[in-house]
């Protein structure tokens, strides 16, 4: 078999969920299936010029690049309004695994679409830049796929609720986190983070884009009741289809008391060295996001052994289990009472870490790969015979 990996959110240099998750399955696919080859596409219009190599470090025989001499700016605009240019006139394959949705222009019977969340359709609200075309060519391409993988259970409902799509194409593929890169930093680096933004007290964390669905507007609110002594963090930067969003959240900020305003830093987007070290120092990650297709930010917290407060609704209880600290996200006091009650309980943050330890370690980026691996062959069969 031949698979052509979207690698496009892989190179994004301010990688999301998805462009994560792309550089994770980048890594692992090829270790996992040896006997097929795999490819990583992407768009790179300065390749003629100045050639390079993305993906080199995989170390695996088995991976190729192939670069698409196209900008981005024109490639997205032809690729959904005119079809054009197709994938195919660039790489063959047998399958493609369309890491962020939607695939880009091609007539294969061979795609594998990874549809990480509903949150278009739950809260639409939220999700402004699929619009009506975006979400035609959605569904469209639902029916046409030989295989869509999702991360979740949740997301699977969510899916099979809304869709006519055979259920024996749509294949549960949990994410993984890398326990290693989410070891806790070094006393210096965190000490450092917190001296370049001015950390001073301990602190709850948030991590995440600027974004509704992220609840921010909420959170700073509930925050803003619990006792003094203490600071929130919110390291993310605006997201690109509703920077607005940021403009939003500095709003409810300024509406703040002014000792509540003051205990809110902001950090804008962070490298993964700083995050890795903001959530070392913090005493939680608050994470209680309205919807989530999996909630990998949990499942980085839970690695640096991080106590966690996030939301009982989607995904969020499936991936914490009970190893976190489950709130209403629409119920402002009771996100303020669990940060209240993770600062001041010592002994209830110890047992989440460890539990939040265990758990993470049962989600791998080998055992995503393998179904992975498992769902692209099955899509061959479909596609191909």
């Amino acid at each position: 078999m031949r698979a052509v990996i979207d690698a496009r959110p892989a190179l994004d240099p301010r990688r999301t969920g998805v462009g994560q998750y792309t550089q994770q399955v980048i890594r692992h696919l090829p270790h996992a299936d040896p006997t097929s080859d795999y490819v990583a596409w992407y768009l790179h219009a300065k390749g003629l010029l100045r050639p390079r190599s993305f993906f080199s470090g995989v170390r695996a025989p088995n991976l190729t690049e192939k670069a698409s001499r196209f900008p981005a700016r024109v490639f997205g605009p032809m690729s959904s309004r005119f079809g054009v240019p197709r994938i195919e006139w660039s790489v063959g394959f047998d399958v493609l695994l369309a890491t962020n949705f939607l695939p880009p222009a091609t007539r294969s019977s061979g795609v594998v679409m990874v549809v990480h969340d509903l949150a278009y359709e739950q809260l639409p609200q939220t999700a402004p830049h699929m619009n009506d075309r975006w979400r035609r060519h959605f569904e469209s391409w639902l029916r046409r796929a030989a295989g869509v993988l999702v991360p979740s259970d949740s997301t699977k409902r969510d899916l099979l609720e809304v869709h006519q799509i055979d259920e024996s194409r749509v294949h549960v593929t949990p994410l993984g986190v890398d326990m290693a890169a989410f070891a806790p930093a070094p006393p210096e680096a965190v000490d450092a983070v917190r001296r370049k933004y001015g950390i001073d007290q301990a602190y709850a964390l948030f991590v995440g884009g600027l974004e509704p669905r992220k609840n921010l507007e909420a959170l700073v609110r509930a925050f803003a009741t619990t006792e003094p002594g203490t600071r929130l963090v919110i390291a993310g930067g605006p997201v690109r289809w509703d920077p607005k969003a940021a403009d939003r959240l500095d709003v409810a900020i300024g509406q703040l008391p002014g000792p509540a305003r003051a205990r809110i830093v902001r950090t804008g987007y962070v490298s993964d060295r700083e995050k890795v070290a903001l959530m070392s120092g913090a005493t939680m990650l608050a994470f209680p996001s309205l919807y989530e297709g999996f909630g990998f930010t949990v499942l980085e917290g839970f690695a640096v052994g991080l106590p966690v407060l996030t939301s009982n609704v989607s995904s969020l209880p499936e991936v914490s289990g009970d190893a976190a600290i489950t709130v209403d996200p629409y119920d402002e006091q009771a996100i303020a009472a669990g940060i209240s009650q993770l600062f001041d309980d010592p002994d209830l943050r110890a047992m989440l870490s460890a539990a939040g330890l265990t758990r993470a370690s049962r989600f791998t980026w080998e055992t995503t790969a393998r179904c992975t691996v498992d769902a692209l062959h099955a899509a061959d069969v479909v596609a191909h015979g």
